[in-house]
């Protein structure tokens, strides 16, 4: 499978954007921030999380800005090309506009596969949590 045409699946990017996806999908007290272009697209993904996990109480907070995605204050995401010095933060040394719409993409499919209780998804208590120390290892090589 091709994520956004140019992704191949269980690659260090796909892994990375499936983690984020995870993250967007259980962290509480998010704030992200987004472009205004993906605005629209970015409310409708927490609409479609209230639908899909009704027993949710408390959503992400989606508002214009440069992208960034924290949590009281500490970045849960780094989309930059310089490694951030938390290694709590999840490093995407990637192109903001192109992961974007990647990662809504990642967020639905997640959806649609039943997460957070679908099997394979990473969030089972049977399956390895994420390793940002060797992610990062990866994707420096």
């Amino acid at each position: 499978m091709l994520l956004g045409g140019h992704m191949e699946e269980n690659s260090s990017r796909w892994l990375a954007l499936r983690e984020a996806g995870r993250r967007i999908l259980t962290e509480h007290d998010l704030d992200i921030k987004v472009p205004e272009r993906n605005l629209t697209n970015w409310q409708r993904l927490i609409l479609n999380i209230g639908d899909s996990m009704p027993q949710r109480l408390h959503f992400p907070t989606v508002n214009q800005g440069v992208f960034s995605v924290k949590q009281g204050g500490r970045a849960v995401l780094a989309f930059t090309e310089h490694e951030p010095s938390s290694i709590e933060t999840l490093w995407l040394p990637y192109s903001t506009s192109e992961l974007l719409d990647q990662l809504i993409q990642m967020c639905s499919e997640l959806l649609l596969a039943g997460y957070p209780g679908c099997s394979g998804c990473g969030y089972r208590d049977e399956e390895e949590e994420w390793d940002e120390s060797a992610h990062r290892q990866r994707i420096k090589n």
